[in-house]
């Protein structure tokens, strides 16, 4: 694929995201497309079919980096030569999702557009399918269990479910946050959803709130 034809897809891929901030996907049509894009109809159809075409395409190119970098992360847990402790996970979660961070500070805009109500309200469920498939993935790492998985335990699903729009859920919180959430927050909070209970979550939020109190009455 040549620059001309990278920079143009790019361009009409900027169009269509610059567009769901103030208008809805299904309220759309290629000519409000092609206008943000400041292209003719000519140059999108050579490109994609419909709108839909080109919404696939871009959500086809996030999933697959995500998948991609997830991937690159997962290989710092195939280095455990043990069960890690709490603590251990904490400090892994520095660098077991660094690779992931980085591509969606990346691409923070595009997810958040798509992910906003005037998005596609299928693209969240493709992220947490693609999450579903690394906690597979990430499961014997993390606990070294070499059996089979099993899939049909209620238990596990439970586990899974809660793991996943965990993480996921951060992510999205962060990609509708622009400059509130730092990469080092999202770290650290990425750590403790998966060593803390709610219910200690709870607790680690009234000690922060007593800081920021106290810190306020400082000024």
């Amino acid at each position: 694929m040549d620059i001309r034809t990278i920079t143009t897809k790019s361009r009409i891929e900027e169009g269509l995201l610059s567009l769901l901030e103030k208008k809805e996907f299904a309220k759309c049509n290629v000519s409000d497309i092609v206008e943000c894009a400041e292209i003719s109809k000519r140059t999108f159809y050579t490109y994609y079919k419909g709108k839909h075409d080109l919404l696939n395409a871009v959500e086809v190119r996030l999933i697959e980096g995500l998948e991609e970098s997830l991937a690159k992360d997962r290989e710092t847990l195939t280095r455990l030569e043990r069960i890690p402790s709490a603590e251990e996970i904490n400090q892994l979660a520095d660098i077991a999702f660094n690779n992931t961070i980085a591509f969606c500070n990346q691409n923070k805009g595009a997810f958040s557009k798509l992910l906003s109500s005037n998005g596609d309200i299928y693209f969240y469920q493709k992220i947490i399918k693609v999450g579903n498939h690394e906690f597979d993935n990430r499961f014997p790492y993390l606990f070294h269990e070499k059996k089979m998985m099993l899939n049909d335990s209620l238990t596990l699903r439970f586990i899974r479910n809660l793991y996943v729009h965990g993480i996921i859920d951060i992510l999205v919180l962060w990609s509708r946050n622009d400059g509130l959430i730092g990469t080092k927050d999202v770290k650290r909070l990425l750590g403790l959803t998966q060593t803390k209970s709610p219910l200690e979550l709870v607790n680690l939020y009234k000690v922060e709130l007593k800081f920021y109190h106290n810190e306020k009455q400082l000024l």
